[in-house]
């Protein structure tokens, strides 16, 4: 029987974030048929299984997470994008639009990578002369898959409990099947899945060292994600290894100035992606204009649009030496709110306002995504130390991630760690997985005051005023209705189940 699979795309939801590129070819397979002939076979379908791991980075999925929290305030011109999750009101429910995208593309990229891997295990598969390329392509596809199902855990599932599983973590699919209704796995059980993923890369992709800026998965890499799933599951000496794993090989160094911050941040040339994915003008990476919005104005050049600005508290996490504070423009563009222009009244955020080489004329917000740097191995290092209380050690791994910022040195306290995330991580789509992973909420959202005398940012509960309690329900997404109509073996999350 044939089945067509691959790279067919069955369900896409239309979001902001480019996902108009999200590959399309297809690959017809007869299951136990051979797929792969010759060694160039192999490396198309590798950098095909690249062009799905590509589209599921940056983009509209990390604006969606990050507006739902404490680092922005909607616009007054925002026109309800994102409305829904960043008010988490009646408007946000099991058919959102970002979360449905979120899990569909997540597994549409995960069944591409089963095929890869099946296949593989199949002599006929394995072009003669391309055993080691083979073994190694294997290996990424694990890799690839292994971090699609800690996003997924993540995003759909209660926080890791040692003590405690839940029923309630995320299907897990490893062989592709039109007919399969998978359940949910409990969470522990899916972090067993991706620990065996994890361990099967590792293996074979011993032998490929780390490179600053890799576009593949090396041995680096795979560090990095085992550091992410140990500080996670609370093992908390194999998170701090793995981290220091990538950290003592000095392949990758923070930034020493804002010389070098700027190649990294802007230009994409810098010091610090253990990866970073390929981008071009003819293959523009998933862009981020949410927060900038840049056109062409006939009175005031080219002028910001940003449907969401940074609150008051993310105006103040910076101090004046630090360099991250670069990730805030107050005069360099015109603000047009609801054609109204102000300049020098707030601040915008510019972080992803997009490589120069990737435009021609106006900043479009497309940088070439990073999945791994090494300033998050320090936060994660620092983290592992100070929860097993070793807050001197903490203090030490902190406080180098802190001075070559340029922020003021601090005491290794966990509070000081989950600072220095949110100030670090901004608008990377961390801010989720972190206030789970600590149980913790989050105080309103005060806007900026140059933003609310000017009337620039939406005010009231749901908006400025809007806190978060430590077990709020909306820290785990829920199931998308369309898949649990699709799947009767698929349970919703219990919070979600009187709609």
């Amino acid at each position: 029987m044939k089945k067509t699979l691959g790279y067919i795309i069955t369900l896409l939801v239309a979001v902001s974030c480019n996902l108009e590129q999200f590959p399309t070819n297809a690959v017809v397979y007869e299951e136990g048929s051979r797929i792969i002939a010759t060694r160039d076979d192999l490396l198309a379908f590798e950098a095909g299984i690249m062009n799905f791991y590509r589209a599921v980075h940056g983009g509209g999925m990390n604006v969606a997470e990050d507006v739902m929290f404490d680092a922005f305030n909607a616009s007054s011109g925002f026109g309800n994008n994102y409305g829904s999750v960043h008010r988490l009101d009646d408007s946000f429910t099991t058919s959102d639009s970002y979360v449905e995208s979120y899990w569909s593309n997540h597994y549409i990229v995960i069944k591409n990578y089963n095929v890869l891997i099946d296949a593989l295990d199949q002599e006929q598969n394995v072009p003669s002369g391309s055993e080691d390329l083979a073994k190694l392509v294997q290996g990424e596809a694990y890799f690839y898959r292994a971090e699609a199902y800690l996003n997924l855990v993540r995003h759909f599932s209660p926080d890791y409990d040692p003590d405690v599983d839940s029923e309630y973590g995320v299907p897990v699919v490893l062989h592709y099947s039109l007919d399969e209704r998978p359940a949910r796995k409990s969470v522990h059980e899916v972090y067993t899945q991706i620990k065996e993923d994890l361990d099967s890369a590792a293996v074979r992709l011993a032998k490929v060292e780390g490179q600053l800026q890799s576009d593949y998965p090396t041995i680096d890499a795979v560090n990095a994600l085992y550091a992410r799933y140990y500080l996670d599951i609370e093992d908390f000496d194999n998170a701090a290894a793995s981290a220091d794993a990538v950290i003592s090989t000095n392949t990758y160094a923070l930034s020493k100035d804002a010389t070098a911050f700027k190649a990294e941040f802007v230009d994409d040339s810098g010091s610090e992606a253990i990866m970073q994915l390929y981008g071009s003008k003819a293959e523009l990476p998933n862009s981020i204009t949410a927060y900038t919005g840049l056109y062409s104005s006939l009175d005031h050049g080219v002028a910001a649009r940003p449907l969401f600005i940074p609150t008051k508290k993310l105006v103040d996490a910076y101090g004046s030496t630090d360099l991250r504070k670069a990730w805030l423009s107050t005069t360099d563009y015109y603000c047009d709110i609801n054609g109204n222009y102000y300049r020098g009244d707030f601040s915008i955020f510019v972080k992803y306002l997009g490589n120069p080489a990737l435009y021609s004329n106006i900043p479009n917000g497309a940088q070439m995504e990073k999945p791994y740097m090494i300033a998050e191995m320090y936060l994660i290092k620092a983290e592992a130390q100070a929860r097993s209380n070793k807050i001197p050690a903490a203090k030490t791994t902190l406080n180098v991630l802190q001075a070559l910022r340029g922020a003021t040195t601090t005491t290794g306290t966990l509070k000081n760690i989950q600072n220095e995330w949110f100030r670090e991580t901004v608008g990377d789509g961390m801010r989720l997985s972190c206030l789970k992973r600590w149980h913790i909420g989050h105080d309103a959202r005060e806007g900026q005051p140059g933003a609310l005398s000017v009337n620039a940012i939406m005010t009231g509960e749901p908006y400025n005023l809007r806190s978060m309690a430590e077990d709020d329900y909306h820290l785990i997404w829920p199931a998308p209705a369309s898949q649990i109509r699709l799947n009767s073996n698929l349970t919703q999350y219990p919070a979600y189940t009187n709609e």
